[in-house]
């Protein structure tokens, strides 16, 4: 009786430790599985961190488009302000110059000439001077006239051709001068006492600036205008396609000398060269190669 009662003691021990052992696997494998799963916190920090990355892009992002929406903005100014240079030079040259230039130098076929006599010492007007008008090769005596009581004569109905006039008085140096015969106007001359005879040349000394010379340098500013309004436009391409920085700056340097609209054309290109010092970074090739 005695062992019957030790051996179901046994055998209920047993029994007992193995279902603490299977109750204790059984926690075990729960815990696992609860494990694999991410709890509350875990996927409060990963969707905090993927805000922040997704903040972090947007900001790239939005960083980007305002550079870019500088650089549109530069394109835009430098082409306004090339295009109204270049509107410049074809108004430079739409007064047509050599239609102004024929119009100005087309003459009359006879004018009058007139002038004064003075005297050199005292430079006070001349009475009674005579004043021929000469055919240069043959000395030949076109026309005669005397100085009234303010020191003036004049020629009427010139011939517009180089001719000579011969200025005598007694007492004083005879003055020969040869003139053009195109300007109405003629310079004073100046008598002196003496004798002999004073040669003088309208034709030689007069040199200088002349109609010519205005229009060709008219038309060389209204090309130069035009050429460089065209490096501005080259300006905002390389702007708006964000390529090679420098030669881009340098083009809208250039750009400046078109003068559109005097100031304004200038002034626009300037703020588009300003933008795009902003967004220097944006160009492919930033630096010369």
């Amino acid at each position: 009786m005695a062992l019957k009662s030790a051996q179901w003691n046994s055998e209920a021990f047993e029994m007992d430790i193995n279902e603490r052992r299977d109750a204790l696997r059984a926690r075990v494998r729960k815990k696992l599985d609860e494990s694999d799963e991410p709890s509350e916190e875990d996927e409060l920090v990963v969707q905090e961190q993927e805000i922040i990355m997704s903040a972090t892009q947007n900001e790239e992002l939005l960083v980007i488009e305002d550079k870019n929406g500088l650089l549109a903005l530069a394109s835009s100014l430098i082409f306004i302000g090339s295009v109204l240079g270049i509107i410049t030079g074809l108004l430079l040259l739409q007064g047509n110059p050599t239609d102004l230039l024929g119009n100005t130098l087309e003459v009359d076929d006879v004018i009058d000439v007139r002038g004064i006599v003075l005297e050199s010492e005292s430079g006070e007007s001349m009475d009674g001077v005579t004043i021929e008008l000469l055919e240069i090769e043959s000395k030949t005596i076109l026309q005669t006239a005397t100085t009234n009581s303010y020191g003036y004569y004049e020629f009427e109905n010139v011939a517009p051709e180089p001719h000579t006039i011969r200025v005598t008085l007694d007492g004083y140096k005879i003055v020969e001068r040869t003139i053009s015969a195109t300007n109405v106007n003629q310079d004073a001359f100046t008598l002196t006492i003496g004798e002999g005879v004073i040669q003088e040349d309208e034709t030689t000394e007069r040199s200088g600036w002349t109609l010519e010379n205005a229009v060709a340098l008219s038309t060389g500013i209204a090309l130069a205008t035009i050429v460089a309004g065209v490096f501005g436009l080259y300006s905002a391409v390389g702007a708006r396609t964000q390529k090679r920085y420098r030669r881009t700056q340098y083009f809208a340097g250039v750009a400046l000398l078109s003068r559109g609209f005097i100031v304004f054309g200038p002034f626009l290109i300037l703020c588009g060269m300003g933008l795009m010092v902003l967004a220097k970074d944006e160009f492919d090739q930033p630096e010369v190669e």
